[in-house]
């Protein structure tokens, strides 16, 4: 039985449009599962249908595949290339295709990892002749294109074919010899000094191999610079020897001894250029090597560091000299015409065990008529009572 339902004039026109509402979706739906299968053909090959990609897969992986890598050979086995696939059931078929797995994605990944080189910045110095010039070149990086090497190696394998090149993107140095001269490095900012007259001949070694990995460095603008950062690993490795260290009130022999003469002095040439300090720990004790007492910054890779910023205008040179006994830090920059005036470092409350408190007063007068006045304090206990920091 049928039965009849008065509609109204208002209720018709609502069935209406939602009827029409309904036919546009369902159309719209259509034409794009239409153009998105067919885009997903054609962007494989218009030859190559969905049906029979399986089978060209199972073919390929009979044998070995070989990739270029930026000149590299590395063959990769029949039975690697098959690990790459795997079975899956289509969702609008309901039938069994092969995919590429996330074995395939892992292995570029791990190409990636071992193909990578950062790029390395030149390095410069300031001359006698109050020129920039160049001591160190430059190094172009690498860095591999994960999404091209998959579409080529993807392609390779569809065209049955033996050998494919992967894509490994040329990355450029930030600072180059060409970009020197717009980097506003034109005048010396401060110099840092200080003295390590009476160092063992190891301590003299390690200061040297650490200012040779300063020298050059470059500070840009706004950006915060660390000395651990720079500094990096202080082993063997990397050149360094054991030193006499005073650590936990003892006497040992640790790889870097002596390093705290340069962040000293780093320290020193920053507070005198009226760059803002973000970290600073005086020793524990204090230092012949580091007089006048209350003006010396300690360092100890992963836990204590000597940061500052680079509030100019301009890059900033660090430059680093030996003369005899004297190692000197100087800063080269663009000036704003700020003036520092540093006022200490004056000693007190000192003991006769060799404790002792000091202090000095940076003030930075600006341009514009802004003055900043800041207060460092270094609180030092007794010789051989506790050091912090081996390296000193």
């Amino acid at each position: 039985m049928f039965k009849l339902i008065y509609i109204g004039p208002k209720e018709f026109r609502i069935l209406i449009y939602r009827l029409t509402m309904t036919g546009i979706i369902i159309l719209i739906g259509f034409n794009f599962g239409s153009w998105f299968y067919l885009y997903s053909v054609s962007k494989f090959n218009s030859k190559v249908t969905l049906r029979n990609f399986a089978s060209i897969l199972n073919t390929s992986a009979q044998k070995n595949l070989e990739l270029d890598i930026d000149g590299d050979k590395v063959i990769v086995k029949s039975d690697e290339l098959k690990g790459w696939m795997e079975p899956y059931i289509r969702a609008y078929s309901g039938k069994e295709d092969i995919r590429f797995s996330s074995k395939f994605n892992d292995y570029l990944i791990h190409i990636a990892v071992t193909t990578n080189v950062e790029p390395v910045d030149a390095k410069f110095e300031f001359g006698d002749d109050g020129k920039v010039a160049i001591f160190k070149q430059a190094v172009q990086g690498k860095k591999f294109n994960i999404s091209k090497s998959a579409t080529k190696i993807i392609n390779t394998i569809r065209e049955n074919k033996s050998s494919v090149q992967l894509v490994v993107d040329v990355v450029d140095p930030d600072l180059t010899l060409e970009k020197v001269n717009d980097l506003g490095i034109k005048t010396l900012l401060a110099v840092g000094e200080s003295d390590f007259t009476g160092s063992h001949n190891a301590r003299i070694h390690n200061i040297k191999v650490g200012t040779t990995k300063f020298n050059g460095s470059i500070i840009k603008p706004g950006e915060e610079f660390s000395f651990n950062s720079i500094l990096g690993e202080v082993d063997e490795k990397t050149g360094y020897l054991p030193e006499l260290v005073i650590k936990s009130g003892k006497i040992i022999p640790e790889f870097g001894g002596g390093l705290c003469q340069l962040s000293t002095t780093v320290f020193r040439a920053a507070i005198l250029a009226g760059l803002p300090i973000l970290e600073r720990r005086p020793h524990s004790f204090p230092v012949k090597y580091y007089n006048p007492q209350g003006f010396d910054a300690t360092i100890y890779p992963g836990v204590v560091d000597l940061k500052f910023t680079n509030n100019t205008q301009g890059h900033i040179l660090l430059q680093t000299k030996l003369e005899g006994t004297k190692l000197f830090v100087e800063l080269y920059g663009s000036s704003d015409d700020r003036q520092v005036v540093v006022d200490g470092p004056h000693q007190y409350d000192q003991k006769t065990n060799g404790a002792m408190k000091a202090y000095f007063i940076r003030t930075i007068s600006y341009a514009n008529g802004e003055k900043k006045e800041d207060r460092f304090n270094s609180n030092y206990q007794a010789p051989f009572a506790q050091a912090r920091n081996p390296l000193e």
